[in-house]
C-alpha cells in the first residue's frame, strides 16, 4: 500500500495554451476542497473554477477529480488544467506541494498504476514507448500492444502453469484420491514450451521496433561516412573535412525512413594506424559493429583497392549474423566500374551513391526493403530485452521440468522448476517484482506519467 500523495507538472515546461498538473493519493480530495473551494465534487466530471492559494485567486482553471479506484493510478486522483505560462504553472504547483504533497519522480504515476493492479508492467512499458515513438509505424505498433498485446499471450501461458501446479499439489496432498499422469503433464509442459518458443522466434522484430534498427556506417577515413550520415539526416550533424581521421568517436542519431526507425551511428575510419587516439576510435567502431543489426560499409569509388579497403572487406566477410549493405560513394568521380565492384563483393547488396550530392534514394529504398516486413507486425510480440530474458528463464525451467519427468524424478522436485517458470512470467508482467527493477524501468518514463 502506498500512503503518500504525489504531484507533477505533466505538460512540457515552457509557454503554451494549457498546462496540466496531476495529483494522486489520499490528499487529492483535500486540494479539491481547500484550493478549489469545492465541497460537493463529482468524480469524472469536468469543472470550472479558480485555484486559490489561501484566499488569493491564482488562476482560472478547469479540473477533473477521479475517485479511487476508478482512476489511472487506482487512487484518488486530480487533474488540473491551468493557463500555460511557466510562472503561473509553477505558482500553482508550489502551492500544492505546501499541502504536504511530494513532487513525483519519473514514471511514478505509472508505477502506482502497476502496483495497484490497474495495468500490468507490459502495458505500462507500451504506453511509455508510445509516448517516445519515433515513427508512425512504431506508434501503431505500441498502440496495438496496449490494447491487444503480448500480455494476453503471457496470461494464457500463466494459466497453463497455474493449472498444472494446482493439479500436482492436489495429487501430492491426496495421493489416494488423485493419480498423476506423467505423460499428460509432460505433454502440457511441452505445449507451453512451444508457445514460449514461438514468441521468442519473433522477439527480434519487436526489439527492432522498440530500440530502432541499430545501423553502423563503417569505412576507411575519407570514404564519405560523415557525408553520408549528413545526407541521410538531411542536416549537417557530423564534421566533414578532407583530412583523414576527422571522426574520432561514434556519433549517434535517430532517422526515419518511410516509417522505419533507424538508430544510425557514424564511426571512426578503419585503417592501420599508430595514433593512440585514432586506435581508441577504431575500437569503438568494432564494438558498434558487434552491437548493430545493419552494417553499411562505404567505399570510395574514386580511390578503391588499397590495403585499408581490403581490411574492411575481410571484416565484412566475418559478419555472418548481420544485414550488410555495400555502398560505393562518389559515383560522380568514379574510377572503377560496377562490374569490377561486383567481383569483389559477390552476393552482397551493392548500392552506388553520391553522398555529397544527396543522391542516396536507392540506399534508403534498400534499407526499407530489408526491414519493411519486420516492422509491419499485427501479431503480439515482446518488445523489450527484459521480456526476452524472462521468457528465456521460463523456457529453461520448463525444459528442466520435462527432463526431470523423463528421468523419473518425483513431482515434489519437478514442482520447483514449474514454480520458477511461473515466477519468471509473473516478474515479466510485474505481478511479482523487485523494487530495484521497477525503479530502473520507470526512471525512463516522463515525469507526471
Amino acid at each position: 500500500m502506498i500512503y503518500d500523495t504525489i504531484a507533477a507538472i505533466s505538460s512540457p515546461h515552457g509557454t503554451g495554451a494549457i498546462s496540466i498538473i496531476r495529483i494522486t493519493g489520499e490528499l487529492s480530495l483535500k486540494i479539491v476542497e481547500e484550493s478549489l473551494k469545492n465541497q460537493k465534487t463529482q468524480s469524472k466530471k469536468m469543472c470550472f473554477g479558480y485555484f486559490y492559494s489561501e484566499e488569493k485567486k491564482l488562476d482560472e482553471i478547469t479540473w477533473v477529480f477521479h475517485q479511487a479506484p476508478y482512476s489511472f493510478t487506482g487512487e484518488d486522483m486530480l487533474e488540473i488544467f491551468c493557463h500555460g505560462g511557466k510562472i503561473i504553472t509553477e505558482k500553482i504547483f508550489q502551492s500544492i506541494l505546501k499541502k504536504g504533497i511530494r513532487e513525483a519522480v519519473a514514471g511514478e504515476f505509472s508505477k502506482r498504476a502497476v502496483l495497484n493492479g490497474k495495468m500490468d508492467l507490459i502495458k505500462a512499458e507500451s504506453i511509455n514507448n508510445l509516448i517516445h515513438a519515433k515513427t508512425d509505424k512504431s506508434a501503431d505498433f505500441f498502440s496495438n500492444q496496449m490494447n491487444n498485446g503480448i500480455s494476453s499471450e503471457i496470461d494464457k501461458i500463466k494459466e497453463f502453469l497455474l493449472n498444472q501446479i494446482a493439479e500436482i499439489e492436489v495429487s501430492m496432498d491426496y495421493p489416494d484420491d488423485f493419480e498423476l499422469d506423467s505423460e499428460k503433464i509432460k505433454d502440457t509442459l511441452k505445449n507451453t514450451l512451444e508457445e514460449i518458443e514461438n514468441i521468442l522466434k519473433n522477439s527480434e522484430n519487436g526489439l527492432i521496433i522498440s530500440e530502432g534498427i541499430k545501423t553502423v556506417i563503417i569505412g576507411k577515413p575519407n570514404s564519405g561516412k560523415s557525408t553520408l550520415l549528413n545526407s541521410l539526416l538531411k542536416k549537417d550533424r557530423a564534421i566533414v573535412t578532407d583530412i583523414p581521421g576527422t571522426t574520432r568517436d561514434t556519433i549517434e542519431e535517430d532517422l526515419n525512413i518511410s516509417g522505419i526507425h533507424i538508430k544510425i551511428i557514424d564511426t571512426a575510419g578503419i585503417r592501420e594506424t599508430e595514433d593512440k587516439v585514432e586506435k581508441i576510435g577504431i575500437e569503438k567502431t568494432n564494438k558498434a559493429i558487434e552491437e548493430s543489426n545493419l552494417v553499411i560499409a562505404i567505399f570510395d569509388m574514386s580511390n578503391f583497392g588499397d590495403k585499408d579497403d581490403f581490411i574492411i572487406a575481410d571484416k565484412i566477410k566475418l559478419l555472418k549474423d548481420k544485414n550488410i549493405i555495400i555502398v560505393f560513394n562518389k559515383e560522380d568521380i568514379t574510377k572503377i566500374s560496377e562490374e569490377e565492384i561486383r567481383k569483389y563483393f559477390s552476393g552482397y547488396n551493392i548500392i552506388i551513391v553520391s553522398a555529397k550530392n544527396s543522391k542516396i534514394e536507392n540506399l534508403e529504398k534498400k534499407i526499407y526493403d530489408i526491414y519493411k516486413n519486420k516492422v509491419e507486425i499485427e501479431t503480439p510480440v515482446i518488445f523489450e530485452k527484459r521480456h526476452k530474458y524472462s521468457l528465456i528463464k521460463t523456457e529453461e525451467f520448463l525444459k528442466n521440468a520435462i527432463n526431470a519427468i523423463n528421468n523419473g524424478v518425483t513431482f515434489d522436485f519437478i514442482m520447483y522448476d514449474i514454480r520458477k517458470a511461473l515466477e519468471s512470467l509473473l516478474e515479466l508482467k510485474g505481478e511479482t517484482y523487485d523494487e530495484i527493477l521497477l525503479d530502473k524501468i520507470f526512471s525512463s518514463f516522463c515525469v507526471g506519467k
